[in-house]
């Protein structure tokens, strides 16, 4: 079965306060074109389809024209979807009972884990097991009851038997080539948790499909989750703490682990993988992962073969290095004029007002940071300590005293020469006043 793996659309975030609708359409376009070229058979979509809770209309509008789209071209494909930390899961999962009939899986509930979506073909049975960036709290109580993707039947724990799946016809909108099949078991319900970290809500998650896994089936977890050992890049939210790391270990049982919330391309032990996010979303992001686009995964009774697919974007995302004189020449630089550009002037004294001559250059000038300013272009780690040495009170002094002389070096700093005496007793009475407003 082929499959295309993706995740961190980020639908309908804004960067630098730049609109990327367009460029986002443009993404959804070259996947759409993939899934065709390349035949595949089932859409992972592991997390983070919108940037935010509440997603604008533009942004809700371009996955709906997607999504039919896609379908439209390939009516086959199954699309099976979780939400991540940005999204909203009530949200994400509306009319998801009814989408589900059409092949488009939107799995929001944590519970819902333990029923897996089964495709089958050519007489193998592959069981994608779908689970929901989980919030603190996730697993509080017991499984009420079947999924909206369910035939009806109750959810189970890894104590409950399974029995043999009855097969439920996909009819025509997923075409022959495969069929859908829906499990039927009973059993116990699961104990209620209080789990609060990722740690220990995605072990519960584990313990409630171990019990339902037949090592007969190619067994496939979709998860949004930070794994251990992971690189992440800067645009993505962060989690604080050991705690929220999910550890490798528990992707052993399966085949393949279709993981998302890490925006860079990279392995996660054997079996899981993290496409990357298919457009870079901040410019350290870029340069450190600068090629983007969507898993190729090719799985058969012997495991997994992988390929990538890149795309160009609608614009790049370019970091350019220069003195302002460098970076303003006439036609300078011509190959980056569509990108997105960060211009990183790296002159000693400051440039007043760069932005407006930049932009001649390079129209989507999104950022400029200038080494004058910024102890990282200035020089680095050297640098700060330097600037942390110059901020401690000169020459012995303390107090009133030392803040003087930070205002004269200050004043030097900006390359407006010494202080003269009135301004330095003015700034002297400033000072005194505001001593007194603290006291």
């Amino acid at each position: 079965m082929r499959i295309i793996h993706t995740g961190d659309l980020h639908l309908g975030r804004n960067f630098h306060e730049k609109d990327l609708v367009q460029d986002q359409r443009f993404m959804l376009d070259a996947l759409r074109r993939i899934l065709v070229e390349c035949g595949a058979e089932v859409l992972l979509i592991a997390g983070d389809i919108y940037d935010r809770a509440i997603p604008p209309p533009e942004a809700i509008a371009l996955f709906d024209s997607f999504l039919t789209q896609a379908k439209d071209a390939s009516p086959g494909l199954v699309v099976v979807a979780i939400p991540g930390n940005h999204d909203s899961a009530a949200r994400l999962s509306f009319a998801a009972g009814l989408l589900c009939r059409a092949g488009l899986h939107i799995r929001s509930r944590p519970e819902d884990v333990v029923d897996p979506i089964v495709v089958e073909k050519d007489g193998k049975r592959f069981c994608f097991w779908a689970l929901p960036y989980l919030n603190p709290g996730a697993f509080s109580g017991p499984v009420d009851g079947a999924s909206p993707q369910g035939d009806g039947s109750p959810d189970v724990g890894p104590s409950g038997p399974a029995r043999p799946l009855p097969e439920k016809a996909a009819g025509g909108a997923q075409g022959e080539l495969f069929k859908e099949v829906t499990p039927a078991v009973e059993g116990p319900a699961p104990a209620m948790g209080g789990h609060r970290s990722q740690a220990e809500l995605f072990a519960e998650a584990m313990d409630r499909i171990q019990g339902r896994l037949d090592p007969g089936d190619r067994n496939i977890l979709v998860a949004h989750c930070f794994a251990t050992g992971g690189i992440a890049s800067e645009s993505e939210r962060a989690f604080v703490g050991a705690a929220e790391e999910v550890s490798g270990e528990c992707f052993e049982a399966f085949d393949y682990v279709a993981l998302g919330h890490l925006h860079r391309r990279q392995a996660a032990g054997k079996r899981a993988r993290y496409p990357g996010s298919p457009l870079a979303y901040s410019f350290a992001e870029a340069e450190a992962s600068p090629e983007k686009g969507f898993l190729v995964i090719d799985l058969d009774g012997q495991g997994f073969v992988e390929s990538f697919r890149p795309f160009a974007p609608l614009h790049r995302v370019t970091r350019l290095s220069g003195s302002f004189a460098e970076l303003t020449t006439p036609g300078a630089f011509a190959d980056f004029r569509d990108d997105y550009v960060e211009a990183r002037l790296l002159d000693p004294k400051p440039v007043l007002d760069p932005a407006d001559p930049l932009r001649v250059n390079f129209p989507n000038l999104l950022s400029v940071r200038q080494a004058a300013f910024d102890l990282d272009l200035a020089g680095g780690p050297e640098a700060r300590a330097a600037a942390g040495a110059e901020a401690r009170p000169r020459g012995g002094e303390d107090g009133a005293g030392a803040v003087m002389s930070d205002f004269r070096a200050f004043h030097e700093d900006m390359n407006l020469g010494p202080v003269e005496e009135g301004t330095a007793a003015l700034f002297a009475v400033l000072l005194e006043e505001a001593s007194h407003a603290s006291d």
